[in-house]
Parts: C-alpha cells; structure tokens; sequence
C-alpha cells in the first residue's frame, strides 16, 4: 500500500480501508511478463487500461506450431472478454494455455492490479444436440500426415473428401517429429564416405540367405548396383531403394511384411520430388539421425520439425481449392458398415454435436498408433516387461489414443505385432518430448561417470536397453559449436531457445569440457578421455569398442567451443503394430480377405516396421502409404 493511500485510510472515519492498492491505484499502459511453458517462457505482453484488461498479446516462445496456435489466439481473447484468467485451457495444450494465463497475471501485477479481481469462473459453451449428416466420397479420419496425404491424394483423382480430426489443430505426431524422411537420395548423401565399415554393412546384409523371391530378387538388384558403383570407382556412400528396403526390413528383425516395406522404399523418392513441387524445400545434405541405420535422413530447410509437411499439405488445399473439408475437435467413435461394407463414420464433436458422415467411395483410417494410451501400451507389450506405465513418458501427442485401431478390430480387421513397441532413447529427461536436442541425434552420448556406452548409429531399441542400465536411466548427447544445430536466432531445429533449455537444465553450455562437465553433473576426468579417444578414432575410423563405423562431420569433437551437453533419456515413440494392410492400402480381415471400402495408413497400421522401426522411416510411412490410400479410396 502506497504512502497516498496508508494516510486517507488513517485520516478516514471507517476503522478499515476496504480499497486495495490494485483496485485504486492501477495503471494505465502496456506490461510484459513471462512464465515457463512446455518448451520454454512464454512472454505476453498486456494493456490495462481504466482498471481493466484491455489488451494480451503473446510475444516471442518456442512453443510448438500447430499445437499452440490456438492458445495463443483464443486464451488472450477470452481472457480479454471475460476479464477473467479463470478461462478454459485447451485440450491438448494445457500446459502452454496455463503459462500464458500466469505470464498474464503476472503482468496484471506489475500493473498494481489485483490478480484475485480477476478470477471469475468463465462458463463452457452450452453443448449441442441433434445429428447433422453429411455425404462425400473418401472420408478420412486423422488430420496427421497419412491423412493430409491421403486427403490430398484423393481429391487430385476427383473425389470429395472429409477430415475428421479429434484435436484442435491439423497434425498429429507428425506436426512434432523431427521431420526426417527417409530416401535414397545421392544427391543429398554425397558429402558421406563409403567407409570400409559401411562397406562391411553393405556386404554383410548383401551375404544373408534369402528368406523368399523378393528377398532373393532384392539381393540380386543390389549386388548388381554394387558391381556398378565400384566400375565407376565409388567413394561417396552407396545407396538406393532396394537397399533400402533390405537394411529396413533386417532393422525390424524380418518381422514386417517385404513387399509393403518396397513399397515404401520405392515410393519414398518419387514423393520427396512431389513435395518439392508443391513448394517444400529441402535440406542440401542428408544426415543419419537416431536409429537411422544409414545417412538417407533428408528434412525440411524452410520449416522446423514435422510440421513442415502438415503445412506443405494444407497450403497445396488451400491453393488449388481442393474439394478437402477439415473438420477439427471432432472425434470418430465408430465405423458404419452395411452389408460388410464400411460406408462411413459416426463422429462427436467436442461441443456435443453428433455427425453421420456417408463414404460413397471409402474411408480411410489415419488415425495413428497408441503411444499416449498408458493402458493399451502395458496391455499389449511384448518388449518392455509390461513396464510402460505413467512413470515413461511419450514423445506422441495427447491425442494419440489408439481409436482407429480399436474401430477397425471392432470392423473385423485383423491386428498384427502389436506387442512391438519403440522407446526413443534421445528424448527430454523431464517431458519425454524430441526437441530439446542441441547436436544431432547421433553425436557421442556419455553417462554420468562420463564413459561412452553404446554405438550412437545402432538401432534404437538396442540403444533404449544400454539407456535404461545408466545410472537414473539418464545421459548426455555431447557436442561442439561446430557441430550443433543452433541456428543464427539461438534456436534448435525444433525451434526451440537454446537459452530456454539452459534455464530449465535440460542443456547446459560452457567453454571448456570441465567446465561443462561441472555444470551437467558428469565425472570430468572421465569426460575429457572420453572425448580424447574419439578424436583419436575420428581420426583412423579403426577400434571403435562399440563398433561404431564412421565419424561423419557433424558428430566430431575437435571444434570449437562452447561445448553442449543435453540431457536425455527413452520415452515411448512409436507403436509398429496395428491394422493389417496389403500393397494397395486396403485393411485385411482376421482371414486375410479385404475389408470392402476400408483403408488405412501411417501408425495405425502394422506389419511394416517389423520389431523396430528405424528412424526415419516413420514419415515416408505415413506419406506414402497416404497417397496410395487416397488413390485407391478415390477409384
């Protein structure tokens, strides 16, 4: 209480002043505040104006894109409009909604407001009833990439085509994965070497006995393209869809399905092209990222993470006026099916309107795997000794529940390899989210004594098992500046602050190695040998103990400082098993007969990905087997 005030309480004949400094001494202007969000602060800046909230606006953060564009619209709104702070989070967002209402009131503060007068309770929207019916050739169910894709595809052979996305944004897992697409590209992997290692990698998978015709038929085509690369004297890494489809299928331990993994090697080239013309742009180099087996990981240049390809996707509708209709926070509960055929999908929409959406043409289920549903993971898991619970976090979106899969089984859709789960052992420590990294994904990881434990470039369950026997089931990707992915705004390739990280201690930066070591909790003896014997094997590229095969560029610790260390640890990533699919997209029934007018693509599915899915295939995935689901749905 100011000293103006304290004296016209005293003066006055009411023994108690009932006036608070906020309510009467207020200020008019414009205040900034900021409050941690999910990945980082999220500043708002707020004009008070006559005692009351004029104005919020969200200035600079690192939250994702799509996830918080509607939080960052709608809670300033309703917070101005209702001259509350009490107003509803979004599903799906809370934590960015909950850090933008604290970054408010703590503006409201600084405006000698008090916070209290503005909490009242903000109704919800009064629920709807009745059914609204709707008709169009393919719907879609999922708003991720396999289903923009499929949407996409399908309107571009004629059809009508309805999205039903259960979120409130267009997206998916996609919309925060790293964004790597897997495909032979030797254009782009042309800065890698054929190491005599990679040779021996090449050579091994090439010496297998074939398992059936198109094993045989594969290892033939690539011996062939082997013979040629070394008639013209290769040096640069050897690569090509048929070999990747012989290291996708090993990698998944010859559990998936060959021909739908050819499928997707082939297919994986000729759609990185196609989204090229629709206005993606690519980076120059490939990299190897985390459990990648090989360098073929191409990303975006003009987006950050996954997102790029759900925005490619809805700017193509957009432009081109195809006939897409998206609509979100609508849920799908059941497939409708007449005379054993699925014929459409009956949906609710989160403000209680029921929808009876008619496929003349087909449906396509796009709806993702289970990797958020803690029930569905330690029921079905084959793994991970049942020990999937609330204590391991998930890298996938909240929405991720396995519906479309239960839709589907319930359709008499055949299940397959659903015990085969994938922990992702480069994830945030504390949110098990994917893009708090500051180096690559495959740069040197050391635990907290310091000490190398396992080969970076190996698959990723085989890494998540040595992950999880370190001490506090933690470590450390460590790396130079040199080497990092920091961009000229102190952003990650995520588009996440380095600085946010740092405040939050899931990154931390110095000078030197024992600096570092310090601030990050590692044995700094241990550390500095440690980065010693891998300059040493970056050097001859012989005597890796973990049997690592090469030190490309990017994963080198001789540059420069600051140095970075990142602390990480496994979450649930993906889930390999679902529906089972045949070539053309088309869900099986528990006989193996196709399911007349039902398709299905991306994480829903099975029988792909084997017992471990390699990194980087998860995308062209999805997109491919999109296209080809809108394709065969739109005939």
């Amino acid at each position: 209480m100011t000293k103006k005030l304290t004296s016209i309480c005293l003066l006055s004949s009411i023994p108690l002043c009932f006036f608070s400094a906020g309510s009467v001494l207020a200020k008019d202007g414009t205040f900034v505040a900021s409050e941690m969000g999910r990945n980082g602060e999220v500043n708002v800046e707020v004009t008070v104006k006559d005692n009351k909230i004029a104005d919020v606006k969200v200035l600079d953060w690192s939250e994702t894109h799509p996830v918080a564009d509607l939080p960052k619209d709608e809670i300033p709104k309703k917070i101005v409009k209702n001259q509350s702070l009490n107003v509803n989070n979004i599903s799906g967002a809370t934590l960015t909604s909950f850090a933008i209402k604290n970054a408010v009131k703590k503006a409201l503060v600084k405006a000698e407001l008090n916070p209290a007068d503005f909490n009242k309770k903000v109704p919800l929207p009064p629920k709807l009833t009745g059914t609204v019916k709707e008709t169009a050739q393919v719907v879609i169910v999922g708003a991720g990439g396999a289903g923009l894709s499929a949407a996409v595809s399908a309107a571009e052979k004629g059809a009508s085509v309805i999205v039903v996305e259960k979120s409130h944004y267009a997206g998916g897992n996609t919309s925060v994965a790293g964004g790597n697409f897997n495909a032979a590209d030797l254009q782009r992997s042309a800065k890698f070497e054929m190491t005599a290692p990679r040779r021996k990698i090449v050579e091994t998978i090439l010496s297998e006995k074939p398992k059936n015709a198109l094993h045989a038929q594969l290892i033939d085509t690539v011996k062939a393209q082997l013979r040629d690369y070394d008639a013209n004297n290769g040096k640069k890494l050897f690569d090509s869809p048929e070999f990747h489809a012989l290291q996708t299928w090993k990698g998944g331990d010859y559990q998936g399905d060959l021909e739908l993994v050819y499928n997707l090697t082939k297919q994986a080239p000729v759609l990185e092209k196609d989204l090229e013309k629709m206005g993606f742009v690519w980076r120059k180099n490939s990299e190897q990222v985390m459990g990648s087996l090989w360098p073929r990981a191409n990303r975006s240049a003009n987006y950050a993470s996954g997102v790029g390809f759900i925005d490619t996707f809805l700017n193509e509708i957009e432009k081109r006026k195809l006939p897409v209709k998206i609509l979100l926070n609508t849920k799908a509960q059941d497939l409708i099916i007449k005379d054993g055929r699925v014929v459409g999908v009956e949906c609710r929409n989160s403000n209680g309107q029921k929808y009876i959406l008619t496929a003349t043409k087909g449906v396509i289920l796009a709806s993702g795997g289970f990797g958020a549903n803690v029930k569905m993971r330690v029921y079905y898991d084959t793994i991970w000794d049942k020990k999937l619970g609330d204590n391991v976090n998930t890298t996938n979106v909240p929405s991720i529940q396995g519906d479309g899969i239960v839709m589907a089984e319930k359709a008499g859709a055949k299940l397959v390899q659903m015990g085969n789960i994938q922990l992702l052992p480069t994830t945030d420590a504390y949110t098990g989210s994917s893009n708090s990294k500051v180096n690559i994904s495959t740069s040197v990881f050391v635990n907290k004594d310091g000490k190398r434990f396992v080969n970076e470039t190996g698959r990723r369950d085989t890494i998540s098992k040595a992950a999880l026997k370190q001490r506090d089931k933690q470590f450390f990707i460590i790396g130079t500046s040199e080497a990092s992915q920091i961009d000229k705004n102190g952003r990650n390739k995520y588009g996440v602050k380095l600085e946010d990280l740092v405040k939050q201690k899931k990154a931390f930066v110095d000078q030197t190695w024992d600096e570092l070591a310090q601030k990050a909790g590692i044995n700094a003896e241990n550390l500095k040998q440690t980065v010693k014997e891998w300059n040493e094997f970056c050097k001859t590229l012989k005597g890796d103990p973990f049997g690592r095969p090469s030190c490309d560029p990017e994963v080198r610790l001789d540059g420069y400082a600051p140095y970075y260390a990142t602390i990480m640890a496994p979450s649930v990533h993906h889930t390999m098993g679902g529906v089972l699919i045949n070539a053309k997209a088309q869900v099986l029934d528990v006989h193996g007969k196709v399911i007349p007018g039902l398709y299905a693509a991306g994480e829903v599915t099975g029988g792909i990905h084997g017992a471990n899915r390699v990194g980087g295939n998860a995308v062209p995935d999805a997109l491919v087997y999109g296209r080809i689901a809108g394709q065969e749905a739109a005939k």
